[in-house]
C-alpha cells in the first residue's frame, strides 16, 4: 500500500501513513499539481478528463496533471509521475513553480482532505497527437481557451467549447473530440484556483513573470 508523509498544518514532518488511512484521518500531506499551457487555441489551459475507475471524482475535469507525493519523495519526482500519466517529457527549465495552495474539503465518502498541493505550470508546444496518457488515470485531454475559461470562472458564460481527445475504450484508440463543459464539469474546489490558473497561464503566455498562487 502507498504511504505518503504526513504533517501538521504548519508543514512540521510528524511520520507517515498509508494514503487512504492519511485521508480518512484527516492528515495534512502533500501533492504536486502541473498546468500546462499552450498557444493553441489563441492561448489554452490543457485540462485532464479524470478515468471513470478513479475513486474519487471520475469523470471530471480537473488539473493537467496531478498526484499525491508519496513517502521520501520530492516535487522533482512528481513532475516524473507527471510525465508518465501524461506520456510527454518536460523541460524542466520551463516548468515554473507558483508555490503551495492549501486545500481543506470534505468528501461525502467519508475522506478529509487536507493538502498543501505544490502547484507548477508549464508552457509547451506540442500537440495533444504527441501526448501518450495513461489510460489507467486518463479518460480524456482538453484545451480550455484561457479568456473563455476566464469568463467561464466569473460567470460571464455558462459554458465553453473545448477541444481534446478522449480514450474509446471499444475501438481501443485516442478520438479527437469537441465538448461543451459548464462549471459542474470540474472537480470541486471552494476557492477560485480554476480562474487563478486560467489568469497565471495568460501571465505566462505574455512572458511576464513571476507566477504565483496560493
Amino acid at each position: 500500500m502507498e504511504q505518503i508523509d504526513i504533517f501538521d498544518a504548519n508543514l512540521k514532518p510528524m511520520g507517515k501513513k498509508e494514503r487512504r488511512r492519511a485521508h480518512f484521518d484527516a492528515d495534512w500531506h502533500v501533492t504536486f499539481h502541473l498546468w500546462v499551457v499552450g498557444q493553441v487555441y489563441s492561448g489554452s489551459v490543457l485540462y485532464q478528463w479524470r478515468s471513470t475507475e478513479m475513486e474519487n471524482f471520475p469523470d471530471m475535469l480537473d488539473v493537467s496533471a496531478a498526484g499525491h507525493i508519496l513517502s521520501g519523495e520530492t516535487m522533482q519526482d512528481g513532475i516524473r509521475e507527471a510525465e508518465e500519466e501524461l506520456g510527454i517529457t518536460f523541460d524542466s527549465r520551463r516548468i515554473h513553480n507558483l508555490g503551495y495552495r492549501v486545500e481543506v474539503a470534505d468528501q461525502e465518502n467519508g475522506q478529509k482532505n487536507r493538502e498543501y498541493q505544490g502547484v507548477h505550470m508549464c508552457k509547451v508546444e506540442i500537440g495533444l497527437n504527441d501526448f501518450q496518457p495513461q489510460i489507467e488515470e486518463v479518460s480524456g485531454l482538453y484545451w480550455i481557451n484561457i479568456q473563455e475559461g476566464i469568463e467561464l470562472f466569473t460567470d460571464k458564460r455558462s459554458e465553453v467549447v473545448a477541444n481534446g481527445v478522449y480514450y474509446d475504450p471499444k475501438r481501443e484508440k485516442w478520438i479527437e473530440s469537441e465538448r461543451v463543459f459548464s462549471k459542474d464539469n470540474f472537480l470541486p474546489r471552494i476557492q477560485n484556483y480554476y480562474l487563478t490558473a486560467h489568469i497565471m497561464a495568460e501571465r505566462l503566455l505574455d512572458d511576464k513573470l513571476p507566477l504565483s498562487i496560493s
